[in-house]
């Protein structure tokens, strides 16, 4: 088996500079896909991303709902503005029949009507393989890291997309040119075992043992579509990374959470353990496992001395929910495991979930190279760059595109397309404005 250092996979094509440093250099980008829903640990999961986003470690262009609930891109939302980056967009996938009302018992229910948050309603969050494709569209190459710590519907969807207004690629390559590495949370990869627990599908032989980790076949078929067909580096974090005791394994679980206790008692991410536990039977104890925490800390930080990686393989999940993995066959897919003892994992995991809430509201510097196309059939395109000088903090997440006073719309890329009828194009006042992940404004840059 071949280990080696995520870093060299991802991490290279990042500089990762202090917070502190006035001017910031590339960064490591990163796409969240989560279900908020009956595991407070997605909550968690998103502290630590906006902690190391303040620390100068990675940047959020977007987080995406896939969990069949109004409130699951409601409470994502929520999180974004308690921690003062309302203007990050929140995808959901649009892929269900019906989207239903969360149980009152789910802390996303309890987020998305106790906290503010700029998402008004579900039907405003964008369609997941919209926004994938617009960020992706106009990102340089091999740029993105998506992190799934959800279900697969949304990365699925992507690499089934076909081409679009934003780019002729279809939805793998897509994947194959801007995406540096994607890491994920489910599979199972110790002691032969190899049986997945929910998030590709759950197993067959799990029906006895809890009832949830029986086997999904719609999940089971979408997770071994994309093991089949991503065209990205792929890395899974097995339940048993994170949730180390379960079906008896014996891997030792990392336990995170009872450190919330010491934060306020209206802080995000202590409520929502708190009323977590709290509709279970008491809210005094509130640690619990954290495998999404452990694939989220692996895909920003890398092996360290926290995680052993397994590279250059083939995982095979079978349609019973069986994982394998081998390194006879190497299609760019691996897994990690411990490598350090759980509770000092916890405590480096448990440290970022405490991680204080940064304000800031430095406005990003603007748009460069503004220029304007006819398109003719009354369309008219407008491209730039994003800006080059960055300051701690003032990533772009968005840009709003005016013309003269009106706001013709916003964008998620360097690109925008005018299709406005009886547009004159003589007549033309364009204006384009980045947007940071806070919210702030840049100046506007204007067609010459």
């Amino acid at each position: 088996m071949v280990s080696r250092t995520r870093a060299q996979l991802i991490s290279a094509v990042f500089t990762v500079v202090s917070v502190a440093s006035p001017i910031l250099n590339a960064q490591q980008k990163v796409i969240l896909d989560t279900d908020p829903s009956s595991d407070p640990d997605d909550v968690g999961c998103m502290a630590m991303l906006h902690t190391m986003a303040s620390r100068g470690e990675c940047e959020i262009l977007a987080v995406i709902n896939s969990i069949d609930h109004k409130e699951g891109s409601l409470s994502i939302s929520a999180i974004n503005q308690f921690y003062g980056r309302p203007a990050i967009p929140v995808g959901d996938y649009k892929g269900y029949e019906v989207q239903k009302s969360a149980p009152e018992d789910l802390y996303s229910h309890m987020l998305s009507e106790e906290y503010p948050r700029s998402l008004k309603d579900h039907t405003d969050a964008i369609d997941s393989v919209r926004l994938y494709r617009e960020i992706l569209a106009t990102a340089d190459p091999k740029s993105v890291t998506i992190i799934v710590i959800g279900t697969m519907h949304n990365f699925y969807a992507l690499l089934k997309s076909e081409s679009c207004e934003f780019s002729p690629l279809n939805g793998k390559k897509l994947v194959e040119e801007k995406v540096a590495g994607v890491v994920t949370m489910g599979g199972n990869f110790i002691g032969g075992k190899g049986l997945d627990r929910t998030n590709w599908g759950g197993a067959v032989e799990l029906c006895s043992y809890t009832k949830w980790s029986c086997l999904n076949a719609q999940r089971n078929q979408m997770c071994r579509y994309v093991l089949e067909n991503c065209t990205a580096p792929f890395t899974a974090s097995g339940w048993e990374v994170g949730c180390g005791d379960y079906y008896n394994a014996q891997q030792g679980n990392v336990m995170t959470g009872q450190a919330l206790k010491s934060l306020p008692e209206n802080h995000i991410v202590r409520r929502s353990y708190e009323y977590h536990f709290g509709k279970r039977g008491g809210s005094e104890k509130i640690d619990r496992h954290s495998n999404d925490q452990c694939a989220l800390h692996y895909a920003i930080r890398g092996e360290g001395e926290n995680y052993q990686a397994y590279l250059d393989g083939d995982i095979d999940l079978s349609e019973k929910g069986v994982c394998r993995w081998t390194d006879k066959i190497d299609r760019n897919q691996g897994y990690i495991q411990k490598k350090r003892d759980p509770e000092a994992i916890a405590q480096e995991i448990e440290a970022l979930m405490l991680g204080a809430v940064v304000a800031n509201d430095l406005k990003p510097a603007k748009p460069q190279q503004l220029e304007y196309k006819e398109l003719g059939s009354g369309r008219g395109h407008l491209t730039w760059k994003a800006p080059q000088e960055r300051k701690a903090g003032t990533w772009v997440v968005a840009y709003r595109v005016y013309d003269g006073d009106e706001l013709l719309g916003t964008a998620f890329g360097t690109q925008f397309t005018d299709s406005r009828a009886n547009r004159s194009a003589s007549n033309h006042r364009y204006r384009v404005v980045a947007v940071s992940a806070h919210g702030a404004f840049s100046d506007a840059a204007v067609v010459d």
